[in-house]
């Protein structure tokens, strides 16, 4: 839907193409994810990363009608269609807003276009975030729960991670420095769930860096209808309040959630989603479940995903990702379902000085099954007096008893 059309000016029977770029006008750089709208209708499209737009119009449009081009953190603009159409075929209509600085001010904050704040957020990532790798120390751990109460399996890893830079494609990598785990078999009956690829999920999880949930940024205001539900205030931080869900006959398995986004950065701080799942629960199933056996049928209850970033002196850095999964397991032809809840979640303890690269033979890959490498690096030295994991326990707790051992890793 979004072009990168050089021409001014493309025109049949029944649409106008209206070109042109957009750029800072104290900087020259040009401003991706700028919202292009024709006024009085619902006639849009954003700018891509070049800043470029090419915005269709009915061919009955008058010269006089106005497009209005808005950025948060930008004074808007608007020319007349006319200004399109008086120039050469070959070019493109110069657009150069002006930075202004904000203030947020309660009483006009409902007033702020969500799709806006949308765009400008994820145009501001390569100020936002980092823009060279990143070295980091993170726990892991995973849970898979039948019923409410019954654990089948126990994973608790501390991960060492490459973080790519948000201004490339890199993905990030990971590798295992200790880990552990258990896994109870008395209570599988005759169903064993495993969890595939679980350290990986939680570094995908990063909205800022992957595409936008189930679609990709450009398509993004064509599948979801935006929302700006108030402020928050996010770990001493002020934040708009983006929510978002699918429009009506969109593509199946999107997400419903929302976007805590800094007022003064306009940084992602915080998102939570969830998919929708809404009539549609047993064919999410095969969304989720590799392997299954023939004899059984699985609905996917709810799947659950949050991802938190911090700052540290001007920048934003992935800090926290959690997912959970329920669904349920029923035997053809039975009445009786069994409830399973997996859970994945990564925090963030430690940056690593200088450069940090994960060597490739001992990343771990989506293919991996925890449960099935962690043997490989059980130090019970490590763990010293913290030698049953607890799945009760929050995870800043599990941290706290072994922030002594993982700071005198980071000492030697």
């Amino acid at each position: 839907m979004l072009l990168a059309c050089w021409g001014a000016l493309g025109q049949t029977r029944d649409f106008l193409t209206l070109s042109g770029k957009v750029t800072d006008s104290q900087t020259g750089e040009s401003l991706a994810f700028v919202s292009v709208n024709l006024k009085g209708t619902n006639i849009s499209i954003v700018t891509n990363s070049e800043g470029v737009f090419s915005l269709k119009v009915p061919g009955t449009t008058g010269a006089d009608a106005r497009v209005s081009i808005s950025s948060i953190g930008y004074l808007t603009a608007e020319y007349a269609v006319n200004d399109f159409l008086q120039l050469p075929e070959d070019r493109m209509l110069s657009v150069h807003l002006l930075p202004v600085v904000m203030r947020l001010d309660p009483a006009v904050v409902r007033s702020v276009d969500p799709k806006v704040l949308f765009s400008t957020a994820y145009a501001r990532v390569r100020w936002n975030y980092p823009s060279k790798a990143v070295g980091m120390t993170a726990f892991y751990r995973e849970m898979i729960r039948k019923g409410t109460t019954k654990y089948l399996v126990l994973n608790e890893a501390v991960v060492d991670i490459e973080k790519a830079s948000y201004s490339g494609y890199a993905n990030d990598k990971a590798a295992i420095y200790k880990g552990r785990g258990s896994i109870n078999y008395d209570v599988t009956d005759t169903l064993f769930v495993q969890f595939q690829g679980g350290i990986t999920a939680a570094l995908d999880l990063d909205m800022v860096k992957s595409p936008f949930v189930g679609t990709t940024l450009q398509a993004a205001t064509h599948f979801y209808d935006f929302s700006l539900d108030g402020i928050e205030t996010l770990d001493g931080k002020t934040c708009y309040v983006v929510g978002f869900r699918p429009k009506e006959g969109a593509q199946p398995f999107l997400f419903i959630g929302k976007m805590f986004i800094e007022t003064e950065s306009f940084a992602i701080a915080r998102m939570e989603f969830s998919m929708d799942l809404k009539g549609r629960e047993e064919a999410a199933a095969g969304e989720f479940i590799i392997r299954r056996p023939a004899d059984r049928r699985f609905t996917v209850e709810h799947a659950d995903y949050s991802v938190n970033f911090k700052e540290y002196d001007g920048l934003w850095y992935f800090e926290y990702s959690r997912v959970d999964i329920n669904f349920t397991a029923r035997k053809r032809r039975s009445l009786f379902r069994t409830s399973y809840t997996v859970t994945g979640e990564m925090a963030v303890t430690d940056h690593k000085k200088g450069d940090f690269k994960v060597v490739s033979d001992e990343r771990v890959r989506m293919r991996d099954i925890l449960s099935n490498r962690v043997a490989a690096f059980t130090d019970e030295d490590f763990w010293e007096g913290y030698n049953v994991i607890e799945p009760d326990q929050s995870i800043d707790q599990a941290i706290r008893r072994i922030i002594r051992q993982l700071r005198r890793r980071e000492e030697n």
